[in-house]
């Protein structure tokens, strides 16, 4: 149920106008039409961050942004591991060491 971004984002709507009118009412002292509006008002704005967050940190978005660049150069190798210079499904793709050997520490840096 949860799976689906619209459903938690009405999820968020809903309980943040219960409980933003809730605290319009006890905590700002006002009148229960007034919270009611100031709560929906207050929620509408949380679930707008809500689903700004979401829409721009969508794997999918990324995955669709991503997709016309890749090729089989990031296919996963035999035992499972994925190829140099790619990490995690989220994590940053670095190229691949061209110098993996260890290197002395008090030399500049190649990269």
């Amino acid at each position: 149920m949860f799976r689906h971004r619209r459903v938690r984002v009405v999820t968020v709507l809903l309980s943040g106008w219960l409980v933003l009118t809730a605290v319009e009412h006890w905590a700002e002292q006002e009148s229960w039409p007034d919270a009611v509006a100031a709560g929906l008002l207050w929620a509408c704005v949380v679930a707008g961050v809500w689903w700004f967050a979401e829409w721009t940190q969508s794997p999918l978005r990324a995955a669709r942004r991503r997709a016309p660049d890749r090729g089989d150069d990031r296919t996963a190798r035999d035992d499972g591991t994925p190829p140099d210079g790619v990490r995690g499904r989220h994590a940053a793709v670095e190229p691949a060491d061209p110098h993996p050997h260890p290197r002395n520490p008090s030399e500049p840096s190649h990269r």
